[in-house]
């Protein structure tokens, strides 16, 4: 059952092992680890939230862009009292990851970068436009369209849900905000890749061959970081290739 913290939405799953924290991206939800969560708690503990500005969290986000939202998430873990977690971060949740990482890397045991943002400066600046702008089906199908490799898993219902969300009070205003925190002129603001050389825990990045939202060569961005590219899949590895996904987080954790 989903569960309020504060004035955060979470899941929980799982009993036992160590604790591991799913971190989605921008515009995204803990729902983007349907395909995930379940599998990952049947050997851990799974925590999965609704980042501030996204799904049914508050829709009030930091000034500070992904430095604030990288407190709100170890602010979280101090909440349910967890003291350390593997942190899984989606996109811009692998930059808030990672921020947090440097930030109290006593608090995270290691790091799993899917599609992740903050590896370099390059980014599909008008995916992110697309997607604050659209105010209709017709609007941000091609947009979504992009997130994966084919392009018929946007569903009716998958664009009907992100509409209901964009439509909440706060959101657009919480959408812009971020976006303009997380990139300007087409570049990615914050990149994190030379400074985690100062954390010493495990690192695995994952990356969809086909992702048209930031380039898979990103990927190679952290030396001595695991890396594995997934043929056929786009920016959402973990949806499209979750077997894979799945298979390779749990033996990143040695579970």
């Amino acid at each position: 059952m989903d569960t309020p913290v504060g004035s955060l939405r979470y899941a929980r799953r799982g009993e036992g092992g160590d604790a591991v924290l799913l971190v989605h991206g921008f515009g995204g939800d803990l729902d983007n680890w349907l395909f995930n969560i379940d599998a990952l708690a049947a050997k851990t503990t799974v925590y999965a939230l609704d980042l501030p500005g996204h799904g049914q969290s508050v829709k009030a986000v930091p000034e500070n862009g992904l430095f604030g939202l990288a407190k709100v998430l170890l602010g979280f873990m101090d909440a349910l009292a967890i003291e350390r977690a593997h942190l899984v971060g989606h996109s811009m949740g692998g930059a808030i990851s990672m921020l947090a990482a440097l930030g109290a890397p006593q608090r995270v045991q290691s790091l799993t970068l899917i599609d992740s943002a903050g590896l370099g400066s390059e980014i599909n600046a008008d995916y992110l436009a697309g997607f604050v702008s659209a105010s209709s089906r017709r609007e941000l199908k091609p947009v979504v369209e992009q997130l994966f490799a084919d392009p018929k898993l946007v569903s009716r219902q998958l664009l009907e849900d992100l509409l209901r969300y964009k439509r909440l009070d706060g959101v657009a205003a919480a959408l812009n905000t971020i976006a303009s925190q997380f990139q300007a002129d087409g570049k990615q603001r914050t990149v994190q890749a030379p400074k985690l050389e100062g954390f010493d825990g495990p690192i695995l990045v994952i990356w969809g061959e086909a992702d048209r939202v930031i380039p898979a060569a990103h990927a190679n961005a952290l030396e001595g970081a695991m890396i594995e590219i997934i043929p056929g899949a786009g920016h959402m590895a973990q949806m499209e290739k979750a077997s894979r996904v799945n298979e390779l987080i749990l033996a990143h954790l040695g579970v």
